[in-house]
C-alpha cells in the first residue's frame, strides 16, 4: 500500500463510520412532546393511570413512559417510549387494536370453572359408558379414568391464539351412587402467547369456554336423562 493513499482510506473510514452512527443520534436528548390516540371505546392507560384519547404527553429528557390501550374483544397493546436521545419520538401515535382470536372463538358462560350437577336416570354402567362416549368425542385423552371410584379427568387440551394459549379439561366425579349423580367441571384457563401447556403458575382461570366444547355439558345433562 502506497502511503500516498493513506489520508483517502481514513477520511473515507471515517466518513463510513458517520454514516452508520447517524440513526443513533436522530434526536438530542431534550423534552418531547408525544399525542397518544386510539380508537373509539378503548381504554387508554399512560403509566398506570387511565387517560382520555387523544392525549397529550410530555416526555422529560432520559425518561420513558409506558402505554397500554385495552378493549374487549381486542389484544391488549402495550408500548414503551423511551426519550433517550436514540430512539426516535414520533409527534403523534396512533395505536391500532388487532381482533382477539381466542374472544372471537369462545363464548362467555357459567359453566366455565364450575361444578355442574349431572342427574342420569340410568343405571350405573350405561351412564358411565355413555359419559365415555360423550367425553371422548370432543377430547382427545381421557389422563385418569377409575370406574370404582367413579372419577375421570382429561388431559389438558390447548389451543394457541395472537392473544394468548387457552387450554381446556373436563374432570367428572361421582357424588353419589344412590341416588345416582356426578359433578362434571370444565375447566377453562388461558395464559400469555407462546406459554406451555403445562405451565401451571402461567395460566389463569378464564370465564370463557372455546366454542369447541360448548354442548359437551349440556350433551351429558340431556342423554343421560333419557333412558
Amino acid at each position: 500500500m502506497k502511503i500516498k493513499h493513506l489520508p483517502i482510506m481514513m477520511a473515507a473510514f471515517v466518513m463510513s463510520f458517520a454514516l452508520f452512527a447517524a440513526p443513533a443520534q436522530a434526536q438530542k436528548p431534550k423534552k418531547r412532546t408525544l399525542t397518544i390516540s386510539t380508537e373509539s371505546g378503548a381504554n387508554l392507560f399512560i403509566d398506570g393511570n387511565q387517560v382520555t384519547s387523544p392525549a397529550k404527553i410530555k416526555i422529560d429528557k432520559r425518561a420513558a413512559i409506558n402505554v397500554r390501550v385495552e378493549k374487549v374483544g381486542f389484544v391488549t397493546e402495550i408500548r414503551n417510549y423511551d426519550n433517550n436521545g436514540i430512539n426516535v419520538i414520533p409527534k403523534t401515535d396512533f395505536i391500532q387494536l388487532t381482533k382477539d382470536e381466542a374472544y372471537e372463538n369462545s363464548f362467555v358462560t357459567n359453566l366455565a370453572n364450575q361444578d355442574i350437577d349431572i342427574k342420569p336416570s340410568r343405571n350405573t354402567d350405561e351412564s358411565w359408558l355413555l359419559l365415555n362416549r360423550i367425553v371422548t368425542g370432543s377430547f382427545d385423552v381421557i389422563a385418569i379414568m377409575d370406574k370404582a371410584t367413579g372419577y375421570m379427568a382429561t388431559a389438558w387440551s390447548a389451543k394457541a391464539f395472537n392473544s394468548g394459549v387457552v387450554r381446556t379439561r373436563l374432570i367428572i366425579r361421582t357424588t353419589s351412587s344412590n341416588p345416582l349423580e356426578y359433578k362434571a367441571k370444565l375447566v377453562s384457563e388461558i395464559a400469555p402467547p407462546g406459554t406451555s401447556v403445562n405451565s401451571d403458575e402461567s395460566f389463569r382461570r378464564w370465564d370463557r369456554v372455546l366454542r369447541t366444547y360448548e354442548s359437551v355439558i349440556p350433551d351429558m345433562q340431556s342423554r343421560l336423562a333419557v333412558n
